[in-house]
């Protein structure tokens, strides 16, 4: 990648906040992705935000999993929205990581919440899509989140367009994001449905991520969460356009990073 020019980062004192280190699945470069420990570890880091997937079983239990295909992560093949709760719960999804921690197991979302409602943090729910499943995660996930008291913020983002859409139509109160992959093309129908559907922020992919889409983006009032960042040619890009949040893989090294860049803007 090509480095960025960084005498144009404008001086921290001028933005509102530093932007956010987020991690992405928890402390996955620590812990198994997705798992409570995960989770923990990224909080003991002194993560400012957690992000997390969630998928639903076929009898309808939200899981925290990033992968519908089960055989990704453990030895079974099957597919979580075609696989009971108590079938995946006795899964192992410790032992990919390591032998240390193997027999770790699939978390629930209501086990997340409850372990993230004690610190004041932003929590970003994705939501991924699933054959069928669409009307019924954003149901059953969203009503979850609008019971549950949290000391932080929550964000249910997803980038299934159908999942975004029954989020607003069934829980317009939650505050929602749209994840884009790709530079989208043309832009003005991404802003007009973000607009249309009252989403709070945008999350792009590093790829997507550009001088247009942050200035197009913030003329619908949408804030910006980017991901995956994980180098010092990242965190630059991310500084340099402004975004709010950072989601990363490695959290202790995003924030040393992002500290000594932001540092030097000011020398």
């Amino acid at each position: 990648m090509q480095r960025l020019d960084f005498s144009t980062l404008v001086d921290v004192s001028a933005r509102r906040k530093r932007p956010l280190i987020i991690a992405h699945r928890g402390a996955r470069l620590e812990a198994p992705e997705n798992t409570l420990p995960a989770f923990q570890r990224a909080l003991d880091l002194g993560a400012d935000g957690i992000e997390l997937d969630v998928l639903l079983t076929s009898d309808k239990v939200p899981i925290i999993t990033h992968n519908d295909d089960l055989s990704i992560l453990t030895h079974f093949h099957g597919y979580a929205h075609a696989t009971p709760f108590e079938t995946v719960r006795a899964l192992d999804v410790g032992s990919h990581f390591s032998a240390a921690t193997a027999g770790q197991t699939v978390p629930t979302l209501a086990e997340v919440l409850d372990l993230i409602a004690r610190y004041d943090v932003l929590t970003i729910v994705e939501i991924k899509g699933q054959p069928g499943m669409k009307g019924s995660a954003a149901q059953l996930v969203g009503g979850m989140i609008s019971d549950i008291r949290m000391r932080g913020p929550v964000v249910v983002s997803s980038s299934c367009i159908s999942v975004v859409h029954e989020l607003s139509r069934r829980h317009p109160a939650l505050t929602r994001a749209m994840i884009v992959s790709r530079p989208p093309f043309p832009f003005f129908a991404t802003a007009f449905f973000a607009r249309y559907e009252r989403l709070a922020a945008l999350h792009p992919s590093l790829r997507a991520l550009t001088p247009r889409f942050m200035e197009k983006t913030r003329a619908v009032g949408c804030e910006v969460y980017a991901w995956t960042a994980n180098e010092q040619t990242d965190f630059e890009k991310c500084l340099l356009l402004g975004v709010d949040g950072i989601i990363t893989d490695d959290v202790a090294f995003a924030r040393q990073r992002i500290d000594a860049l932001l540092g030097a803007s000011r020398s």
